[in-house]
């Protein structure tokens, strides 16, 4: 009887233990799905806040490291150079030809102003009836030619890269340079006969003016079929184009200012050269562009 009795005792409790755990458990599990529940709700009631900006951490360099001392030596050497910027490249200046040959442009040099100061030189020339003043380095008008020096009875300009001198109106150039080659020096010049041969050129081209093409002959050059202008060779009798200056196979680009490399242009000279009584016709001779000037009169 006693044994029944401790048995049920036993049972008894051991429900009791059970139960309360189940429910301890169970509460339990409420609250962490209410606080999980809540968790969320509030996550999308209240806007996440953005994540802080990634910043380098920073990285501190030895000076002291050998390998970095070599670097910097072999830097401050400055085996090409030290690099400074803006700095204009100076071009070596030509020096001025003093005894440069007379010029063959159609130039009058009416009067100069000469002087030790540069900036104070002047000289007044006139071209194709215009005349004006320039200053060292201008261009003249109507030609490529610069003003390069100025001197009480002459100029220096520049030419195509070629000094030549213009002297004053009035004053001969070759009286000029049998005055600056000395009595001991001098020596007879040779006599040539080719000043009746050049004026009957010149008064056949006067009559005629088409014969000018006779004596200077033009061969048209093309480039990729593009006219680039006319080779210039001497014709039947070349005392006209030694005369000017011209040299075989100079390529003619203009004449009077037209441009040759236009094929219409050719057709239009014929009726300006009727009444023309000089040219100037413009070669190129190794890269360079010159202005040769052919005077009839």
């Amino acid at each position: 009887m006693v044994t029944a009795n401790w048995l049920g005792t036993l049972q008894s409790k051991q429900w009791f233990s059970i139960s309360f755990l189940t429910r301890g458990l169970t509460w339990i599990l409420v609250v962490m799905l209410a606080w999980i529940l809540g968790r969320l709700v509030w996550s999308f009631v209240t806007p996440a806040g953005q994540p802080p900006r990634w910043q380098p951490s920073p990285v501190s360099i030895v000076a002291s490291n050998p390998q970095n001392n070599g670097i910097a030596n072999v830097l401050a050497m400055n085996l090409f150079g030290r690099y400074q910027p803006n700095v204009p490249v100076v071009q070596p200046k030509q020096p001025v030809k003093q005894d440069a040959p007379k010029t063959r442009l159609n130039l009058t040099l009416a009067g100069v102003v000469a002087s030790n100061n540069p900036q104070l030189a002047l000289a007044v020339i006139t071209h194709r009836g215009k005349q004006n003043t320039y200053g060292l380095n201008e261009a003249i008008d109507g030609t490529r030619a610069t003003l390069q020096a100025v001197f009480a009875d002459r100029v220096i300009i520049r030419n195509g890269g070629r000094d030549e001198t213009l002297m004053l109106d009035g004053v001969d150039f070759s009286q000029r340079q049998q005055a600056a080659v000395p009595a001991q020096q001098a020596k007879p010049a040779a006599k040539v006969n080719t000043g009746s041969e050049l004026g009957r050129i010149k008064q056949e081209i006067l009559d005629k003016p088409q014969s000018l093409f006779s004596y200077i002959r033009l061969s048209q050059v093309k480039r990729d079929g593009e006219l680039v202008g006319y080779r210039v060779n001497p014709g039947k009798e070349r005392a006209l184009f030694d005369a000017v200056g011209l040299k075989s196979n100079d390529l003619a680009v203009s004449l009077n200012g037209h441009d040759l490399t236009d094929a219409t242009v050719m057709a239009k000279l014929w009726t300006e050269l009727a009444g023309a009584a000089d040219f100037t016709l413009t070669v190129e001779r190794e890269g360079q562009l010159h202005d040769i000037y052919i005077e009839l009169q």
